[in-house]
Order: structure tokens, then C-alpha cells, then sequence
């Protein structure tokens, strides 16, 4: 158990590769983006599929 050890933890530490302010700022605008168009995208169903029933009478 090399790795539970605090040389192990300082070498693992020092394999990750963090993110730069760049990369962090267009993946959050990508996220953003996204979750944006899925809820209008689920709000147009919902409202398609309400018309639809009212239309029909149900």
C-alpha cells in the first residue's frame, strides 16, 4: 500500500492535470449551453403534447 502514504498521495496529486481558466470557462459556457436547449427543447414537447390532448379532449 505504497500509495497510502504521504509520498504516494504527493506523487498522485502531481499526476492530475487541473484544468487552465480557458478550458474551465468554455466547458461551463458548453454546460450551460446545453442544459439551456434541453429545457426549452422538454418545455416545447410539454407544451406540443398538452395541445395535443386538449385538442383530442382528453
Amino acid at each position: 500500500m505504497k500509495w497510502f502514504s504521504i509520498a504516494g498521495i504527493r506523487s498522485e496529486i502531481s499526476r492530475i492535470r487541473w484544468p487552465k481558466a480557458k478550458d474551465l470557462i468554455e466547458n461551463s459556457g458548453k454546460v450551460l449551453f446545453f442544459t439551456v436547449a434541453f429545457a426549452l427543447f422538454f418545455i416545447l414537447c410539454e407544451v406540443i403534447s398538452s395541445g395535443f390532448l386538449k385538442w383530442v379532449g382528453i
